[in-house]
C-alpha cells in the first residue's frame, strides 16, 4: 500500500483499526474505498449464522439489492466462488471464466433493483478460527471492468481488512458478554453458571461454589468444575439432543428436609460464536412464614438455614459472621420458639 496517497492511507488505516462494528466501519471507509478502486458501489457484509438470514449487510446504495440475499445467495456467482477460493480477491471476469454478467441470476437481480451492476471486485474474508468471517464487494456499472492492479490491491488489504471484521466480532462479543454479566449481577440474590456448547465454564456469580458445596458435601458427588455429577449428566442429555436455535428452558428439583433446590438450565443467546446455557439456582426453605412475627428477620434467616442442615459453624460462614455469635442467634431461635434441638425446631415447622 506503500504507493497510495498519504492522506487516504492514513484515512484507511484508521478506518481498520478503530472501528468497532461494521456501522462504524461502513462511514469511515464506503466513500473512500469507492474513490480508490473506482467503483460505483461498495458493501460490507458480516457472517451471522445466529441471524435468521444469515447475513448483515451495509451499503448506502445497494442495501436495497441485498435485502433479500439470503433467499438467493447460493445462485450468486460471487457467492459460490468466493466461498470456494476464501481470502482471494478476485474480478467477475475470472469468477465466471467467459461467461457473461448479464446471463447470471446476480445481474438480473441488480436489474430488477433498477442497478446495472456489470462488474464486481470482491473477497470472502474467513479467519482460521471462524469467528469474524464477512466479505468486501466492489461493484461498477461501467462498462470497463476493474483493473488486474485493482485486484492486487485489495488482495493486499485482505489480510487488514480481515482484522478488522475480526475486531468487530470481538467488541460484539465483549459488548453482549458484558451485558449478559450485568443483567445477572443485576438480579438481586442471582446464583448461576453460564457453559458453553463444550461444557466449559463462561463464568458463574459469587455465590455458586458454598451453594453447591452445602448441597452436594462429598467432593465425589461433584465434578472438577464443582457441578454435581448428576446434574453434568442431565445437561449432557440436553444439551446433545437440542437443536433450537431460540431459547429453551429445563427445571428440575433437588429436595431436602425442608428444604429445595430448584434448578433452571435455559439455552443463551451465542456469544462470539459460542452457544451458551445458563445453569441457575434458587434454594426454597419451608419454614411457616408466621414465625416472621415471632423472630428478628436475622433469627429467621438463621431458623431457615438450621432447617436446611446447616451446622453453627456453615451458618456462620454463610451469614459471614462469627461462629459465637451464630451460636447465639441459633439459641435465641430455640428460645422464641421453645424447642431444645434441631430435630424439634424441623418438627415444629413440618406441623405449623
Amino acid at each position: 500500500m506503500g504507493h497510495l496517497p498519504q492522506r487516504t492511507l492514513l484515512d484507511l488505516t484508521c478506518g481498520l483499526v478503530e472501528s468497532q462494528s461494521l456501522a462504524q466501519f461502513q462511514e469511515r471507509t464506503e466513500s473512500l474505498l469507492a474513490k480508490l478502486f473506482h467503483a460505483d458501489h461498495v458493501a460490507f457484509c458480516r457472517m451471522h449464522p445466529e441471524l435468521p438470514t444469515g447475513f448483515e449487510w451495509k451499503a448506502s446504495t445497494t442495501g436495497h439489492f441485498l435485502q433479500s440475499y439470503h433467499q438467493w445467495y447460493q445462485d450468486d456467482f460471487v457467492f459460490r466462488w468466493l466461498t470456494q477460493h476464501p481470502n482471494i480477491a478476485a474480478r467477475d471476469t475470472e469468477m465466471l471464466r467467459g461467461r457473461k454478467a448479464e446471463e447470471t441470476e446476480t445481474y438480473r437481480r441488480s436489474r430488477a433493483s433498477d442497478l446495472r451492476l456489470r462488474h464486481v471486485l470482491a473477497v470472502f474474508l474467513a479467519p482460521a478460527h471462524q469467528v469474524g468471517s464477512g466479505a468486501v464487494a466492489l461493484y461498477s456499472e461501467r462498462v470497463k471492468s476493474f483493473s488486474a492492479e485493482s485486484r492486487r490491491l485489495l488482495q493486499g488489504l485482505t489480510p487488514a481488512l480481515s482484522g478488522a471484521f475480526q475486531n468487530f466480532a470481538r467488541f460484539g462479543a465483549l459488548s453482549a458478554h458484558n451485558q449478559l454479566l450485568e443483567e445477572m449481577l443485576r438480579q438481586e440474590g442471582a446464583t448461576a453458571i453460564v457453559l458453553d456448547a463444550r461444557r466449559r465454564e463462561f463464568f458463574r456469580t459469587g455465590a455458586v461454589t458454598s451453594l453447591l458445596e452445602r448441597w452436594f458435601p462429598s467432593r465425589s458427588d461433584r465434578d472438577d468444575g464443582g457441578i454435581p455429577r448428576t446434574w453434568r449428566e442431565r445437561m449432557d442429555a440436553i444439551m446433545a439432543g437440542s437443536v433450537l436455535l431460540t431459547p429453551t428452558t429445563h427445571a428440575w428439583r433437588e429436595e431436602r428436609g425442608m428444604s429445595a433446590l430448584e434448578v433452571r438450565f435455559t439455552r443463551l443467546p451465542p456469544i462470539e460464536g459460542r452457544d451458551l446455557w445458563e445453569l441457575r439456582m434458587k434454594e426454597v426453605h419451608e419454614i411457616p412464614e408466621k414465625w416472621r412475627q415471632i423472630l428478628t428477620a436475622r433469627q429467621f434467616e438463621v431458623a431457615a438455614l438450621v432447617i436446611q442442615g446447616l451446622s453453627n459453624r456453615q451458618i456462620a460462614d454463610e451469614l459471614d459472621i462469627g461462629e459465637y455469635t451464630a451460636n447465639d442467634h441459633v439459641d435465641a431461635v430455640y428460645k422464641k420458639l421453645k424447642v431444645s434441638s434441631r430435630a424439634e425446631l424441623i418438627a415444629l415447622a413440618r406441623r405449623s
